[in-house]
């Protein structure tokens, strides 16, 4: 006699998906909104399940014989661990005779559809891995909960569930995701390489969380700063992050007010503010994304609010005129009514893009780099006019050179050009005239013609933009590096240390890996050298080429490379970052790994030395993005009463009034 079981025991309520738990209960909302009557809805749910209930029972006896292990336990019906785990549910012979599991908490109805007894198993394939009774679910169900999973629980399932490694039905599912992906459009996977279309959406999301995740770290010259979160206190609720400085702070840089080179992570406050609802409180300022200059540092906090400190002699900071020179804690930039969303930070001068795509500038022009048309310095933002007709969404500082990234694919370079850091070939002629004497520079943004998202494929348009001390990098929507500029120790990448005047595509392929997938998730630019993140059969790695006086490429040693080789190997890295002569990588757990020059601090270790292999920062978790770029995960701000609240609210009144 068939046994009354409810379609929980066919999707339990936590299916063990790889290391993630997915729930029935977001399942099950998912599909209440198809319909507006949940009657209805829910009806159609049973009605789809009870057809696929006779093939239980003609398969219910060979499945039997298969799913119990030595103990006489059975496997719950969708686990697709490969092996068996403590933390898969378990259902008992004895407790399926006259049960009905309920549902979770939450769900009011309970469907229940009538199966045999002997179909209530999962059955293990004879090489180990679980094929589960997934194909006994409709395959519009099964479509709707692999739609809700992330690539990486998709590659946990083909790769130990027989019933999608033999079936398309995941590849179909990532091929859908991809059309939603605007930047992903004539993207195709590499089949001759073996790469498929759950490899390249992978690869898209890497490259997302990986800029996302660099906003978080940021290395200078001699000092670093990053979005941390202390690892003790990590995993309580109420856990905030903060910004923290290390290096060196001969010129305030650190942002402490004490002028004092700190060898270990140091918080820095951006201030508080009063509470909008509350006047007698106030909330502390959260900062979202840091960028640090040769000498400087930059922050913008959750309200699109851009602070600077550090050294401003040329007007870098973006304080004013009237500033002082060095400035040894964040003060706000008078850029009113704009909300910053990013920031890039060069030797001697700042690039700020707004809200709506805008870009500003300030700091040193001597060889044009603000794109003002001019050599006049700016001690404030002003904006980049010839670029008002462009969206802006990327950019980058060198030393003495600017590139900006617009939204559909453009790519604008203006400044000192003469070491082909412009890209433009046609300077190579004007340099050539007398190197000594002519200083090859753009006074104004300048798009690279053979760069023209018109003329390009959709996957060969810019998707990210670095830029180093003389060298630019850029990234293609198919992984794909371009590289122009100066060549010194082979900072390219192009297996030489010749000048690049164009453009040129970089080989990322090397010996012995004929006919593997290689795509460039991101790329770092320090002022000698290139950190690259790449995703090699869809594992990320680390290559860095170029100068390696200080153990900036990672690779043990103090090697030159000319060729982007891996760095010693480090635990799921999702981005990564550059400075001078130091570089950084953030793993999926938040861990940061630093290695390099370290002899000002820099890499936050008390002995103060320079690191060949990275090296992980103990005791700080780098934060999220969730966290800071997120407004449904931010995390909250700690809140204090203001002080003097009712002479600062009589100051107001007064100001007030005079002002009318």
């Amino acid at each position: 006699m068939a046994n009354k079981v409810s379609v929980c025991c066919l999707f339990p309520a936590n299916v063990y998906i790889g290391h993630n738990f997915f729930t029935l209960t977001k399942f099950m909302q998912s599909v209440r909104e198809m319909s507006q009557n949940v009657d209805s809805c829910e009806e159609l749910l049973a009605v789809t399940v009870q057809r696929r209930s006779s093939r239980l029972a003609e398969t219910g006896k060979e499945l039997s014989n298969r799913c119990h292990d030595s103990e006489g336990r059975e496997y719950d019906t969708l686990s697709s661990s490969s092996s068996v785990n403590h933390d898969t549910h378990w259902i008992e012979n004895s407790s399926m005779d006259k049960q009905s599991v309920a549902l979770k908490p939450g769900l009011h109805r309970q469907i229940s559809v009538q199966v045999s007894q002997e179909g209530i198993s999962a059955a293990v394939n004879r090489e180990g891995r679980i094929s589960g009774l997934w194909g006994l679910l409709p395959e519009e169900i099964v479509e709707m909960i692999l739609r809700l999973c992330q690539p990486s629980q998709l590659g946990m399932l083909q790769s130990t569930c027989t019933y999608f490694s033999h079936s398309k039905l995941i590849d179909k599912i990532a091929k859908h995701k991809l059309k939603s992906v605007p930047r992903a459009k004539g993207l195709k996977p590499m089949k001759k390489d073996g790469e498929s279309n759950l490899a390249l959406l992978h690869f898209v999301n890497c490259q997302s969380a990986a800029a996302a995740q660099a906003t978080a770290v940021a290395c200078g010259g001699h000092h670093t700063s990053a979005l941390l979160i202390e690892q003790r206190s990590a995993l309580m609720p109420e856990a905030r992050h903060a910004l923290f400085t290390f290096g060196r702070d001969f010129h305030g840089q650190l942002g402490t007010t004490e002028f004092c080179d700190r060898r270990s992570p140091t918080a820095v406050s951006l201030g508080y503010r009063t509470c909008q609802d509350h006047e007698d409180l106030e909330e502390e300022t959260m900062p979202a994304v840091v960028a640090n200059g040769t000498h400087y540092s930059t922050c913008i906090s959750r309200r699109g609010e851009l602070f600077a400190w550090g050294l401003g002699t040329y007007g870098e900071l973006g304080l004013g005129r009237w500033s002082v020179l060095e400035v040894p804690s964040p003060r706000q930039c008078p850029l009113s009514q704009i909300r910053v969303v990013s920031v890039a930070c060069g030797a001697r001068h700042t690039l700020a893009i707004g809200e709506s795509g805008s870009l500003w500038s300030c700091g040193k022009n001597s060889s044009g780099q603000l794109g003002s048309g001019n050599h006049l310095d700016n001690h404030r933002l002003q904006l980049v006019h010839n670029l008002q007709g462009s969206r802006i969404v990327s950019a980058a500082c060198g030393a003495l050179h600017s590139v900006a990234l617009a939204s559909d694919g453009s790519l604008f370079t203006w400044g000192d050009g003469s070491c082909g850091q412009l890209g433009h070939s046609q300077l190579q002629g004007a340099s050539g005239l007398n190197a000594d004497q002519v200083h090859v520079a753009l006074l104004l943004p300048q798009k690279i013609a053979r760069l023209d998202p018109s003329l390009l494929l959709p996957d060969s348009r810019i998707t990210a933009v670095s830029a180093g001390k003389y060298h630019t990098m850029v990234l293609t929507v198919s992984g794909s590096i371009l590289a122009f500029g100066s060549n010194e120790s082979g900072c390219l990448g192009l297996g030489d240390c010749l000048v690049r005047w164009k453009p040129t595509k970089v080989n990322l392929v090397l010996e012995g890996e004929e006919g593997v997938c290689l795509r460039a998730v991101q790329i770092a630019c320090g002022a000698g050298h290139t950190v690259a993140l790449i995703s090699r059969q869809g594992c990320l790695e680390v290559r860095t080429t170029g100068n390696n006086s200080w153990g900036q490429l990672g690779q043990g040693d103090r090697l030159a490379q000319t060729r982007f080789t891996p760095t010693a190997p480090m635990p799921r890295v999702t981005a990564v970052q550059s400075g001078d002569e130091h570089s950084a990588a953030v793993c999926e757990g938040g861990e940061l790994y630093l290695w390099g020059r370290g002899d000002s601090g820099q890499l936050g270790f008390l002995d103060g030395g320079a690191k060949w292999c990275p090296a992980a920062l103990k005791g700080y978790l780098v934060v999220h993005p969730d966290k800071t770029l997120r407004r449904s995960k931010r995390s909250q701000p700690y809140v204090r009463p203001t002080p003097f609240p009712e002479i600062k609210r009589q100051c107001v009144q007064h100001f007030s009034a005079h002002m009318m």
